[in-house]
């Protein structure tokens, strides 16, 4: 193998080397497995034995592969799940619990999607429950031992000038009265269910661009890594998988259409946290629910955690605003401290503070702030499409398009499409839990029974 390589290619091409170094280890581990040794007085064992050729005929696969500068490995498990939101890992939990061997390929560095939290526990992306009518994230949440903390929202409330008057915050919080958030933020949910998985089942940095149709059933390809598997879960917000996702064959033209067609939920929307040292706001008697005017980077904040009285991480609030304007004034301040995190840099945190400072006093916000964390959710590729932002501006609702047939309707060749939008469940979490158990219930109902390979990523 290693002959004819260097016989029809450049000796100066990497990859040819390294196609020759992995021809020879191949043939070599392939004869030592059998227990025949590789030197030249073998050759003729080597051509005796069947299971030897085979080997050789490995070798020369991936001499071929490397010739032609791929890097991609193909690995045959039952489902892969693209996205590793809250809807891809509700529905490769219950995969991998029914006994299907399942992968998740996430394009981040992180699990969680929009469910993106500080290490305070406090909400950059999705923040909210509605109980008991959020029958599906609440039951999941007391399967995996999880806890839900109130939204109070009593107490005086902060006007632009520093005015004070005395309620009124569950008119002026987002969330309105009722809701509850999650003990150490969505974040933690995203991280109970993948520990559900085995370890290595789960590769982040992984961007999948492509679908196939193959002959034993679909091939998942990204720059990197093949996989044949009987059945895809796609588990993106529906535009981005229109323009970012290609397929073979395509997609229905009418199903297209409807996902470039659908604005993913809070797409163009930011939330900043800033981190404090105590809940100064209750001390003094306020809800945290502050609004702002004119062209500030929040529009409005609440408590997003509180350990003082609630036992949570770190004492917080948290702030929103809309649309791409609004993302665009975050995105001015440059690159954050920490990506992992979601820390902004002292330019954005110093930005925030003054607008804090205007509402709660300048004296208090400046003793008790330790950090500010954000999030424009327009410059996350895998959460915003350009077209997506605008829609609550215009005063067009986009969560009148969720749950549309189109956007999860199988395609006939096993794949099957989750996230919130695809449940007319306004967007929420509860939304992309039930797509993740109903694309479980779709795939179970198809195979039947386990029945892929449980090779390693």
């Amino acid at each position: 193998v290693a002959l004819l390589l260097t016989h029809h290619s450049p000796h100066n091409d990497p990859r040819s080397r390294m196609a020759t170094r992995v021809s020879v280890l191949s043939v070599r581990a392939s004869a030592c497995r059998f227990g025949v040794r590789t030197r030249k007085y073998h050759t003729a064992i080597f051509a005796s034995k069947p299971r030897l050729r085979g080997a050789l005929s490995c070798s020369l696969l991936l001499m071929s592969n490397a010739m032609s500068g791929s890097a991609s490995q193909a690995i045959e498990v039952d489902v892969v799940v693209v996205g590793a939101g809250i809807s891809g890992l509700t529905a490769a939990s219950k995969l991998h619990a029914a006994g299907f061997s399942v992968r998740v390929l996430e394009a981040r560095e992180r699990v969680g999607g929009r469910c993106f939290s500080t290490p305070e526990g406090a909400d950059l992306g999705g923040s909210w429950a509605w109980l008991p009518d959020e029958s599906h994230v609440s039951n999941l949440a007391t399967d995996l031992g999880l806890v839900w903390v109130p939204m109070r929202l009593d107490g005086g409330v902060r006007l632009p000038g520093g005015k004070r008057q005395s309620g009124g915050g569950e008119y002026l919080a987002p969330c309105g009265p009722g809701a509850v958030r999650m003990d150490g933020g969505y974040a933690a949910l995203a991280e109970a269910l993948a520990k559900t998985l085995p370890e290595g089942s789960i590769k982040t940095n992984v961007d999948v661009r492509s679908i196939k149709k193959s002959t034993n059933g679909v091939e998942v390809v990204s720059s990197d890594l093949t996989l044949s598997v009987r059945r895809v879960v796609v588990a993106i917000p529906p535009r981005v998988l229109a323009a970012r996702v290609h397929f073979e064959p395509g997609l229905p033209p009418e199903q297209l259409a409807q996902m470039r067609g659908t604005a993913t939920w809070a797409g163009d929307w930011c939330k900043v946290v800033a981190s404090f040292k105590s809940n100064f706001w209750r001390k003094n008697g306020d809800a945290g629910v502050a609004k702002f005017g004119g062209n500030s980077l929040l529009a409005v904040t609440w408590e997003a955690a509180d350990p003082d009285d609630l036992g949570e991480k770190g004492a917080c609030l948290a702030g929103v605003n809309f649309g791409e304007g609004a993302c665009a004034r975050l995105a001015k301040f440059g690159e954050h401290a920490d990506t992992k995190t979601g820390k902004s840099n002292q330019a954005l945190t110093e930005a925030v503070t003054k607008e804090l400072s205007g509402v709660f006093g300048e004296d208090v916000i400046r003793d008790q702030i330790l950090a500010v964390y954000h999030t424009a959710w327009t410059g996350e590729k895998y959460t915003w499409h350009e077209g997506d932002g605008g829609a609550l501006g215009r005063g067009d609702d986009p969560r009148r398009l969720y749950g549309h047939p189109n956007l999860k309707k199988p395609t006939n060749w096993g794949v099957h499409f989750a996230g919130t939008e695809t449940e007319p469940k306004s967007g929420h979490v509860d939304g992309a839990v039930a797509a993740g158990e109903r694309v479980f219930l779709e795939i179970k109902q198809a195979l039947g029974a386990p029945g892929g390979g449980k090779a390693d990523l």
